[in-house]
């Protein structure tokens, strides 16, 4: 039943970091919301809460916040629309499809009977969006689909704070692959209008960041990253979220701090719930090694890695392996040799990305390429090209997989396709150097940048461990020509800004040149954030 307090309630700012009721409870501090839900009493609080989970992506304790909201009141048919929602993370490309559905079910078992419980027109609008999220057909439809029946909503409903946020969700959701700049766009300047109202509402602030998250785009989103972490320091994403924008801009100091916070703030959470490994912040973590190495912080990173693989082998979840293989990757790249206390760790990667399972054979072809071993190299290239074969058949011509019903993180697409292609590349290349071939080399050098050139920004460390225009540039320097080489190594600082390795080469080949005074400005920006000594290259 709702009360008069809900509705007043509904006018007002539901800010999360107000005292707790209960002397005896820490507040916490999610965001500000400014919602017109008409919520009981008795679900209010769990509901409001597990709104500003929602918003950052903490879809498991927001479940839990759902979940609590139903049980104080079994009749409040928003908190099951939260708790379906919480199943349903489109960007990361996943949905519990039958987890969801479950729950509707428990409010009804029909479209009809389901829509009955509503209490006003706002909750059967955004109930008939759940409708579209669960329905029949594929992912990617249904994305499309609920993305014009936000746009209606927020034609519908001008000046509403949560259409507008769903709205600037769903416009990102309908997306496939990559970033449209038009959708995009669009998205941030839907979420910028509900800043300009409540300037706190992490849901937004959340969505600009997403919005504009590459390099062309980054600098209008630094506002939104330096205030997540404060509007909503109790949730890891946000703190984690900031540094998005920090590492498309090369701002590896702030990069690290920002991840440093995001896993600390993971692993309490973990010992607090009672949870194991599969609880840590795995992707902060895979970004704060990244950040190390940019930084030159070799030991630290190894470090990381060391305890990584033990994580690994005592859970070795997807998610775990997955960033156990990137990361073993970027510390030999970085590093240019393997200096771990554990020999290399070569995973089980049947069920990851077909992404992931290139990375790993390429990790293997560089060991082998540092042991002049041609042949282990060959075996590599043909183990990548049959899993590149036999994933093209699964991708329809839209460029996703053809049965995507359910989850699809793990679903080969034509992006996947072309950062195998990529590699497969790039270790013809290698093999051809200690063939001594150094025209074929050259060859798939130029075809592996090329590919690369027109593949989709990675949004976080390279997908492609090593970039191509690196390893082009690399061996541009060993055979003097320097004028190319800076070609190469600019090519790569346009993807990814600041990175460390193409920062150095860039500037040894113009010492080469003679450019001292360019090659001192390269140095000002290395020496930004550099902490380390030799930068090594293999």
């Amino acid at each position: 039943m709702k009360t008069i307090f809900s509705i007043l309630a509904s006018f007002l700012i539901l800010c999360s970091c107000q005292p707790a009721k209960d002397s005896g409870e820490k507040a916490s501090h999610l965001g500000d919301l400014q919602h017109e839900f008409n919520i009981s009493e008795e679900a209010a609080v769990p509901f409001n809460k597990g709104l500003l989970l929602l918003h950052s992506f903490e879809y498991e304790d927001a479940r839990e916040s759902f979940q609590e909201a139903i049980k104080a009141d079994p009749g409040e048919m928003m908190a099951y629309w939260g708790e379906t929602m919480s199943y349903y993370k489109a960007l990361w490309g996943l949905q519990d499809i039958e987890a969801g559905r479950e729950v509707m079910n428990k409010l009804g078992k029909t479209k009809e009977e389901r829509l009955e419980k509503a209490d006003n027109e706002l909750e059967k609008d955004f109930w008939l969006g759940i409708e579209i999220l669960y329905g029949e057909g594929e992912l990617a439809d249904r994305n499309k689909a609920y993305a014009k029946h936000m746009e209606a909503l927020y034609q519908k409903h001008p000046g509403n704070q949560e259409v507008a946020a769903f709205y600037a969700l769903g416009l990102m959701w309908s997306v496939p692959l990559g970033r449209d700049e038009e959708v995009f766009n669009k998205s941030a300047k839907v979420a910028e209008g509900i800043l300009e109202e409540n300037p706190n509402h992490p849901g937004a602030i959340h969505y600009i960041i997403h919005a504009y998250d590459d390099p062309k785009y980054a600098q209008f989103a630094t506002e939104a990253a330096n205030k997540y972490a404060k509007t909503a320091p109790d949730a890891a994403h946000a703190l984690h979220m900031p540094s998005h924008i920090y590492l498309a801009m090369g701002m590896w100091n702030d990069v690290v701090s920002s991840n440093e916070a995001s896993y600390a703030a993971s692993v309490k959470r973990m010992e607090l719930k009672g949870l194991d490994d599969k609880a840590r912040g795995y992707h902060s973590y895979s970004w704060l090694h990244y950040g190390y190495l940019q930084q030159g912080r070799y030991e630290d990173a190894r470090k990381l890695l060391d305890d990584m693989m033990t994580y690994t082998e005592r859970s070795p979840s997807n998610g775990a392996r997955s960033y156990l293989i990137s990361m073993q990757n970027m510390q030999l790249i970085a590093t240019g040799k393997w200096a771990q206390k554990a020999a290399p760790m070569f995973v089980d990667y049947e069920d990851l990305a077909l992404t992931t399972k290139a990375q790993q054979n390429f990790f293997k072809s560089m060991l082998a390429f540092q042991q002049n071993d041609v042949a282990a190299i060959r075996e590599e290239i043909k183990k990548t090209e049959t899993l590149y074969d036999v994933a093209k058949l699964e991708v329809s011509a839209g460029g996703i997989a053809r049965c995507s019903a359910g989850p699809t993180r793990y679903a080969p697409n034509k992006e996947s396709l072309n950062r195998a292609n990529i590699i497969i590349h790039q270790m013809k290349a290698m093999a051809a150097l200690l063939e001594k071939d150094n025209k074929n080399a050259e060859t798939n050098f130029q075809k592996a940048a090329e590919l690369e050139t027109n593949s989709e920004y990675s949004y976080g460390p390279p997908d492609i461990p090593y970039p191509s225009f690196e390893l082009y540039a690399n061996w541009l320097m060993e055979n003097e020509r320097y004028e190319e080489a800076i070609v190469q190594y600019d090519l790569s600082l346009k993807r990814a800004p600041g990175r460390a390795m193409a920062l150095n080469g860039k500037m040894n080949a113009l010492k080469k040149l003679g450019k001292t005074e360019e090659a001192k400005e390269t140095q000002k920006d290395l020496n930004a954030f550099w902490k380390g000594e030799q930068i090594a290259s293999i």
